[in-house]
């Protein structure tokens, strides 16, 4: 569930501001992030990981391949959707160019027509996730918190020194790290223990008091106080998850969680090239016009999925019967006699 209303909050993150102002993406952009990489560490089953070369396959295979197609998919909407069915001016492809951003990500992704800058995060989760591996196999947990909390103090001398977007994000690491350890200690340590609404109430104003006074992002993080304020968000909505623990859409959203993420920015550009925008705002303006906006995108993903979903299972079902009726297969006459 937590999943579902993480990729949520990603896509409130990414779509039109103006109706609303800056001040409430500049509240999510303080966790959203963090959030998916909270998330994997408290899903991350220790001792369960197996070999290294296998464990590294896999997740090359399920988080670095799926980053090369959506990165791909989004080269093709921006050099085809949008130069030649939507007849806007696109930059000429430059194969370059296009390698860099592919390789580098980050910043590179805005040198060429991706329209989709969040695609960033694939590949310094791809890396989070492979160094988190050699922190899950210290044993003590006192030197387990040593290492995190001297992982997470890191992040400021290495973000002065990387500051902006260098390759591949690299300087978002020691954060990541640091919330994907957060995230496996809560589920270990404290996960039976659930948040009263007082509870909740209380580190909802700490929250929302840090990003006034120090506002951050997972790149950019400005001081120490990110961490509390990010696992404090984290854990509100975790606590709202618990409470939504029944709602379809929200294990829908949260199953297909990566699809939605690395498509979700396309769909998000596409939203004004569709006219509704224009006519709502006859009829509503701020919040109501940009919650329009946030179910278009939720909406289209979500037609997107279900019709790969679909198309996949066709595809298997084809599979099968090739392999079922084909020319390689003897089919037996059940009624014939074996020979003598």
């Amino acid at each position: 569930m937590l999943k579902g209303i993480g990729i949520v909050i990603i896509i409130a993150g990414h779509i039109d501001p103006g109706p609303i102002g800056a001040a409430f993406p500049s509240y999510l952009y303080t966790f959203n992030v963090a959030l998916f990489f909270f998330v994997s560490g408290y899903l991350w089953k220790r001792g369960r990981q197996g070999r290294f070369i296998p464990f590294l396959l896999k997740k090359f295979r399920h988080i670095y391949i799926p980053y090369v197609v959506f990165f791909v998919i989004s080269i093709l909407y921006g050099h085809v959707f949008l130069r030649y069915v939507a007849g806007e001016y696109v930059i000429p492809f430059d194969g370059t160019d296009t390698m860099k951003a592919l390789l580098f990500s980050s910043e590179w992704l805005n040198s060429v027509p991706t329209f989709n800058f969040a695609l960033w995060f694939l590949p310094i989760f791809f890396i989070a996730n492979v160094v988190f591996y050699f922190i899950q196999l210290i044993r003590s947990r006192i030197a387990y918190c040593i290492v995190l909390v001297a992982v997470g103090l890191s992040a400021l001398p290495v973000q002065d020194l990387l500051s902006g977007r260098p390759p591949l994000a690299i300087n978002v690491l020691p954060v990541a790290l640091f919330m994907m350890g957060a995230g496996h200690i809560w589920s270990n340590w404290f996960d039976k223990a659930t948040l009263r609404l007082w509870a909740v109430a209380a580190i909802g104003v700490f929250s929302l008091w840090v990003t006034m006074v120090h506002p951050g992002n997972i790149a950019a993080i400005g001081t120490l106080w990110f961490y509390p304020s990010a696992i404090a968000s984290v854990l509100i909505y975790q606590r709202l998850a618990i409470d939504l623990k029944s709602s379809v859409i929200l294990r829908f959203l949260g199953q297909n969680s990566l699809m939605i993420f690395g498509l979700h920015g396309l769909v998000a550009n596409s939203y004004r090239l569709t006219g509704i925008d224009d006519f709502v705002s006859q009829y509503w303006q701020g919040l109501a016009l940009w919650l329009v906006n946030l179910l278009y995108v939720v909406l289209v993903m979500s037609v997107i999925v279900v019709a790969y979903r679909r198309l996949q299972t066709i595809a298997r079902g084809l599979r099968n019967t090739d392999r079922s009726t084909g020319p390689d297969r003897e089919v037996r006459d059940p009624t014939a006699t074996a020979p003598g």
